[in-house]
């Protein structure tokens, strides 16, 4: 059943700062490594649509999710607001092949180290206060992802004194586009060298 996705980056935020602005921490995921395929056509029919297919490894299971835009029915969010879809599979290479026998094929590939925390808002008693935020080491620096109701991310960034100039509401995708844009080259997958062939 597809749901909506709330969530913000944030650069170089990590679980001190989060503890410093008196939010609670509880180890949900311990840190581990996620290797991520994103599948399009020949023709980018998702890319146009701003939609993404992607299948997940990490710890030796996988997951498929799909994203596409809230549209115009959605709730207004400050954030970046998705529909998404997601499943567990029991062979994610197995998935690529189908996808890619159907015209879907891996284009760009991203790696991280991610912890996941639970986050209490202490005092804060709004109905949908859940969230989660997800550390995240990549090759082009660390980023804090919060994820959760709206009022609840909300709270959090403003007791991290945090500003909407400095949400991150792109992709992984988006962001290493701008990277690689930055220093003159073509797009490269976002992988750490010692890894790059994991699988």
């Amino acid at each position: 059943m597809a749901g909506h996705e709330i969530e913000v980056k944030l650069r170089n935020l990590g679980a001190d700062a989060l503890l410093k602005a008196g939010l609670a921490l509880e180890v949900e995921t311990p840190r581990h490594f996620e290797d991520n395929w994103l599948l399009d056509t020949d023709e980018q029919r998702l890319s146009k649509q701003r939609s993404i297919l992607r299948v997940r490894v990490a710890g030796g299971r996988g997951w498929l999710t799909y994203k596409e835009s809230a549209g115009t029915d959605a709730p207004a969010s400050q954030f970046k607001l998705r529909v998404e879809i997601e499943t567990q599979l029991s062979a994610p290479e197995q998935a690529v092949e189908i996808f890619a026998r159907l015209g879907y094929r891996k284009f760009f590939r991203y790696q991280k180290y991610r912890t996941v925390y639970r986050v209490g808002l202490p005092g804060f008693s709004a109905p949908a206060a859940t969230l989660h935020a997800m550390l995240d080491e990549t090759p082009i620096g660390n980023f804090a992802e919060l994820e959760g109701a709206e009022e609840a991310i909300a709270e959090a960034v403003r007791r991290l004194g945090i500003t909407p100039a400095d949400y991150i509401l792109d992709s992984y995708l988006a962001l290493q586009i701008n990277h690689c844009q930055a220093q003159g080259k073509p797009l490269e997958d976002l992988v750490f060298e010692h890894v790059a062939d994991a699988e």
